[in-house]
């Protein structure tokens, strides 16, 4: 059981972590309560896209040893609800900033739900990122990387949009 919810986990204790994601999610509705309706098949893109790769992504980058374990229903909750849900949702509604104010609320929001977790569930605990020693740079680290999420989805959806139609594929604002 220690590799589905983690040593010493319990339920309720991820039940808090889906409550601070839902906290977040409701924090990012403060600048737009949802996003248009021609947005809604590159979410769906976008979602399918991350939440897939981002759990595929955690395993075999733990494999490679340069990540922790991430337990199997935190990796779950973290790819699909977090990554795709919620990362997305807010790509959806700030797609149009400039990329610099894009890149600093994903590494905003991503280094919260980093340090929550790890004190709730104790994951995130891996003590270097790659060739810089210490926990803390494994979550800033990680957190930067997510924080490059708005050029990813670009170049997502910019190769989707080839074979799916109707999405929405928003420019890179340097300024």
């Amino acid at each position: 059981m220690d590799t589905v919810l983690g040593t010493g986990n319990t339920l309720f204790g991820y039940a808090f972590v889906l409550l601070i994601y839902l906290s977040l999610w409701l924090a990012m509705r403060q600048a737009m309560p949802w996003f248009a309706s021609n947005f809604r098949r590159s979410f769906l893109v976008l979602y399918v896209v991350w939440s897939v790769g981002i759990f595929i992504g955690n395993f075999l980058f733990y494999l490679l040893g340069i990540m922790s374990f991430y337990p199997w229903l935190n990796n779950i909750i973290h790819s699909f609800l977090w990554i795709g849900l919620g990362l997305g949702f807010l790509y959806a509604i700030s797609h149009k900033r400039p990329l610099w104010e894009q890149m600093v609320l994903f590494g905003i929001y991503s280094l919260v739900v980093k340090f929550a977790e790890q004190r709730i569930l104790g994951t995130w605990e891996f003590s270097r990122f790659f060739f810089i020693e210490g926990n803390l740079a494994y979550l800033i680290g990680w957190s930067v990387v997510d924080a490059l999420y708005p050029i990813g989805a670009y170049f997502v959806l910019k190769i989707a949009s080839r074979f799916v139609t109707g999405l929405v594929v928003p420019d890179l604002k340097l300024r």
